[in-house]
């Protein structure tokens, strides 16, 4: 009976033995991964890659389908080793373009992140999408922000400024011609100021409906941030 209790223990001190064993592998090869004998590192999804332009992009000449690509700028490593050299490729497409228009709409740049070239050559899918540097849509697309309702604001706080402007200087220059005169100068000032903004804001706000928007530019050496979507397993010498 002895024997059978110490053989049953060291049977179970085995499978346990096995079990952390196993999962000690597995959480390792999560991380480090070795195919054919080249290691591999795997970038989580959440990683930040900072680019810069190579070329320059605007959606007054671009077409859908036309390739772009960057350089990454930062040194991308796990574990203290390098994964990703500064320097490497990023290449993607334009997914979609809508140009600038009438009523003051701005362009708008869909763009496609496809793949990653290795310093050794490779090309590794990836998913990616743009994070910083640009005003983005709630699909990810760049814009400028630019449409009607966008103008008709910007008119509205400078016409607004026209009138703080005019009763500010009235409340200034008042005194110095004499004694009380901010009280005298400053309704005139301000019912002046009044006149001219509210005739600025019909003048432009009809101009803002003919008014073109701004394009999407993307110059050469523009700085942007993109993040990955999905994990990239990256061949690492």
């Amino acid at each position: 009976m002895k024997k059978l209790s110490v053989a049953l223990m060291v049977a179970i001190f085995t499978i346990f033995t096995i079990h952390l064993t196993t999962e000690s592998q597995t959480a390792k090869a999560d991380s480090f991964q070795v195919y054919g004998g080249t290691q591999v590192k795997r970038l989580p999804r959440g990683t930040r890659m900072e680019l810069k332009a190579a070329e320059s992009v605007t959606t007054a000449e671009a077409l859908r389908g036309h390739t772009f690509s960057a350089v990454l700028t930062n040194n991308l490593k796990l574990e203290k080793q390098l994964v990703l050299p500064a320097g490497t490729l990023v290449r993607g497409n334009i997914q979609e373009v809508k140009k600038a228009g009438r009523l003051s709409r701005s362009g708008v740049l869909y763009l496609n992140f496809d793949h990653v070239v290795t310093p050794s050559g490779r090309q590794l899918p990836i998913k990616a999408g743009l994070c910083s540097n640009f005003k983005l849509t709630k699909e990810g697309a760049i814009t400028t922000g630019g449409n009607y309702g966008y103008a008709l604001k910007q008119t509205w706080d400078k016409s607004t400024d026209i009138v703080k402007d005019t009763t500010q200087w009235g409340l200034n220059a008042g005194p110095e011609l004499f004694t009380g005169g901010q009280y005298v100068l400053t309704p005139i000032a301000a019912v002046g100021g009044t006149l001219a903004a509210g005739g600025y804001l019909i003048v432009d706000s009809i101009a803002d409906l003919f008014r073109k928007g701004d394009e999407v530019i993307i110059n050469y050496g523009q700085p942007f941030d993109i993040l990955l979507l999905e994990p990239l397993d990256v061949p690492v010498y």
